[in-house]
């Protein structure tokens, strides 16, 4: 049966150590990933599934066999681990009510290790600083939990304070724990104040410790409270020691007056006969008929003693050596063997079925679910890339060409309609310059060239209105194609602020001229008068003397001398000024409009589009960067999760193998569900009244 152990405990770790690796990966992946990252509230999980499969697989390989020790304070628990390990371990196993486990197992030196619900350890030489650890410990515990409850919380340390000190391993040396492989583990104190962890700390155990042994004290051996929750160590542990610890220096006084050895001293097995048959529960009796609870009242101050100082067997108390010889006798029993390879084999696998939960669970679910989401988000992106490439390299002349158009026969409409108003206008202006003194300077320069200035600012303006309705129409006046339009949406450009921006971009119209009426004075009839023929003045001369300078004909010409001098011929000929003029101005002011309105507005719009569909690149450069870091920091925490998983599926079947080639599926399968060790204190039972010699030996056993 031993070697059979040893396989199958080689071939157990073998199995299922690696899964601390995968563990440990993902915890520090988590660590390493942001606070909102989906998945990392499995940290707490994980972390504690970590703690539990290495507990495991220490057990495992070494074929530990663990031994938990319950009682209240002050039962005498320490004492009892000092007797049975034979050396001295109270200074670390008696850590007034905090709520933590120790193991003592042996070692070659005396060493401490200190490990937290966060999956932080922290290792001591000396027995005084670890004292000074737990004490400041201690404090922010307590500060802890009573933040908790003035929360309104349910105070969880692997939530509310994960650095909170979770177990406390301690090695021995020179002690009796090396041959025996047992390991002790010594729990919190009942009926203490901070006993929020009794389910969660004694988790590890739960089908894998071998027995448990319960400490009391002889005084409160009677009291119900101390066995209130004995049910549930029934329930959970094959076998228990129950440890009466008994006073042998205990005295009495008798009737003279005189100082007796008590009935604790002299029959302390009285006082268990007494407690059998007066204060034993029915469940407890009935364990102890099937030889699952047994009972020894032991001095453990004398056996701690006798043990201690290494005094030969004679000299240590039979109780005590009864009670060690019947440990270590289940301990190396086929009965404990077999379930052990059962009890740890099923413990792996629950472990691992958690381990697996874990990594396929809603959390990872999320992770996945960003994960496509960003991978989806990426394929967009490069889609909208090549869908940018494409529109850059779009023909915008045809898009903008029906726009042109409309202002082109716009403006042809105003040009005409405009000109015929301009001619008449003009005209008006010769006969009343004809009938007034003003000079030809006037006539031209001061209400010609203004005609000429509004005629065009209204051509340009009729413009501008057709350009202005088509902005306010849906498309704009563009003939873009819908992926063109939506990619436009997408990159944040208006294509109606690009075309109204493009126009305001190219300033004023470029006139060719400021748009004066071409007047040849050289060309104007003039009649010279009778002085004129007298004095033999040319023509040029009359010419000036009647107009004024060449350049600048500003000489004031009386009505009845424009009427002399000039006539109908004069007047006919400015006539035929205007109307020459008018025919050329409407096609040159049309041709610099649409030339305006057409080949340069589309040449700024075309530009200014290209610019903006510019810095849409970057940001989706920028964006795909972004979303490959993130997808990279995902994958970084779901490709561990995703192994975690893989292999604590592997590790199951495996160890499903494992159990069918050491013929322990039935058992494993068959065994019933893990309880929960959580202690929760029961209500206070009431028992039959006793008959009067019942009544009579309870007064005895108590005055003993």
């Amino acid at each position: 049966m031993r070697t059979q152990l040893g396989t199958y405990c080689q071939q157990f770790d073998d199995s299922v150590r690696p899964l601390l690796l995968d563990l440990g990966k993902a915890l520090r992946a988590i660590d390493d990933a942001p606070a909102a990252t989906p998945g990392t509230r499995l940290r707490g999980e994980l972390a504690d599934l970590q703690h539990q499969l290495q507990s495991l697989c220490d057990k495992v390989a070494q074929q530990q066999a663990y031994v938990l020790i319950f009682g209240p304070l002050k039962s005498g628990k320490s004492t009892l681990m000092n007797s049975i390990a034979g050396a001295y371990v109270s200074e670390v196993s008696s850590l007034p009510a905090y709520p933590c486990l120790v193991f003592v197992s042996a070692g070659k030196e005396r060493d401490y290790a200190v490990a937290s619900y966060d999956g932080r350890t922290e290792a001591f030489r000396d027995a005084r600083d670890l004292h000074r650890h737990i004490d400041q410990a201690h404090s922010e515990l307590a500060q802890a939990i009573r933040s908790a409850e003035q929360r309104g919380e349910q105070f969880d340390p692997q939530e509310h304070f994960p650095s909170a000190i979770r177990r406390v391993d301690v090695h021995v040396p020179d002690s009796e724990l090396a041959t025996t492989g047992a390991v002790l583990v010594d729990t919190p104190g009942l009926y203490t104040r901070m006993r929020f962890g009794y389910d969660r700390m004694t988790r590890d155990f739960r089908n894998a410790a071998a027995c448990a042994i319960f400490v009391v004290k002889s005084d409160t051996l009677f009291l119900e409270q101390v066995f209130a929750e004995f049910q549930q160590l029934l329930d959970l542990f094959s076998r228990i020691f129950l440890v009466v610890n008994v006073d042998s220096h205990k005295r009495d006084v008798s009737p003279d007056g005189k100082l007796v050895p008590s009935l604790e001293q002299s029959q302390p097995e009285a006082v268990l006969r007494a407690f059998e048959q007066l204060a034993m529960s029915a469940p407890l009796q009935q364990a102890a008929s099937e030889g699952r609870v047994k009972m020894y009242p032991v001095d453990l101050l004398h056996a701690a003693s006798s043990v201690l100082q290494k005094q030969p067997a004679d000299r240590v108390p039979p109780s005590f050596a009864a009670f060690r010889k019947d440990l270590a006798d289940y301990l190396a029993s086929s009965e404990y063997l077999a379930a052990f390879l059962r009890d740890s084999l099923q413990r792996g696998r629950a472990l691992l079925a958690e381990a697996n939960a874990a990594a396929v669970g809603e959390d990872v679910a999320q992770l996945r679910q960003r994960i496509a989401a960003l991978d989806a988000e990426r394929t967009r992106v490069v889609q909208e890339q090549a869908r940018l490439q494409r529109v850059q390299q779009f023909d915008w002349a045809a898009a903008f060409a029906r726009g042109i158009r409309e202002v082109d026969a716009e403006l042809e409409r105003c040009a005409r309609d405009s000109g015929a108003k301009l001619l008449r206008t003009l005209g008006a202006s010769i006969d009343t310059w004809f009938l007034s003194s003003h000079s030809l300077d006037w006539l031209v320069t001061g209400q010609w060239n203004p005609l000429v200035r509004d005629y065009r600012e209204d051509v340009l303006a009729a413009g501008r209105r057709t350009f202005e309705i088509q902005l306010s129409q849906a498309d704009a006046g563009i003939d873009a194609p819908d992926e063109v339009r939506s990619l436009l949406d997408r990159a944040g450009v208006d294509l109606r602020s690009v075309k109204a921006r493009a126009l305001g971009g190219l300033g004023a119209v470029r006139w060719p001229s400021e748009g004066a009426v071409p007047v040849d004075i050289a060309a104007i009839p003039l009649r010279k008068g009778m002085l004129d023929l007298v004095a033999f003045r040319s023509l040029d001369k009359v010419r000036e003397r009647v107009f004024g300078p060449t350049d600048k004909p500003d000489a004031k010409i009386p009505a009845k001398d424009k009427a002399a001098r000039l006539g109908e011929p004069g007047r006919l000929h400015l006539h035929q000024c205007i109307t020459q003029y008018r025919g050329d101005l409407a096609p040159q002011t049309t041709a610099v409009l649409r030339e305006f309105f057409g080949p340069r507005w589309r040449q700024a719009a075309s530009a200014l589009l290209l610019q903006e569909l510019a810095g849409y690149g970057p940001r989706l450069q920028q964006r795909l960067q972004q979303l490959d870091a993130e997808r990279a920091q995902l994958g970084a925490l779901a490709e561990p999760l995703q192994l975690l998983g893989e292999r604590a599926q592997r590790a199951e079947a495996t160890l499903a193998e494992l159990g069918r080639q050491f013929d322990l599926e039935n058992a494993a399968t068959a065994a019933p569900a893990p309880k929960t060790t959580v202690l929760e204190p029961q209500p206070r039972r009431d028992r039959a009244p006793a008959s009067e010699p019942q009544r009579r030996d309870q007064r005895r056993g108590s005055r003993t």
